[in-house]
């Protein structure tokens, strides 16, 4: 679930079932309180949804992982450092573990990006 807090792209996933998070930031920051609340009333929230037989765990610390991923030292770009994180995953065999791999994306790997991006917008704009 790609995330903007206002100023910032993040990527999460999150699996309810086995009440985990992965935690992914461009700029390399653990999460703020405030994404940790939203996250865990979230769960909390689903968890009374679906019933009880759902594990709860307690310790923050356990729920949420902070994912090695390549960071960016830019200010404009975790947008698309969010979409290559969602790529590398989805269209990569062992994308996670690939992930976590890498420093850096070069810019060749960044306008790859881009333009599969716009490609993909292109088609929802009618002249």
């Amino acid at each position: 679930m790609p995330y903007n807090s206002g100023q910032h792209w993040i990527l999460t996933v999150i699996d309810p079932w086995d009440d985990s998070v992965m935690y992914f930031n461009p700029l390399g920051n653990e999460p703020g309180d405030d994404f940790k609340d939203l996250i865990t009333t979230a769960l909390n929230d689903w968890k009374l949804l679906v019933g009880s037989g759902i594990r709860q765990r307690r310790n923050w610390q356990t729920l949420i992982d902070t994912v090695r991923c390549p960071i960016h030292e830019g200010y404009v770009e975790c947008g698309y450092f969010v979409l290559a994180y969602m790529r590398e995953i989805t269209f990569t065999v062992d994308g996670l573990a690939v992930l976590q791999t890498k420093d850096f994306y070069t810019d060749a790997d960044m306008s790859l990006v881009r333009n599969e991006w716009a490609n993909f917008v292109m088609r929802f704009i009618h002249y």
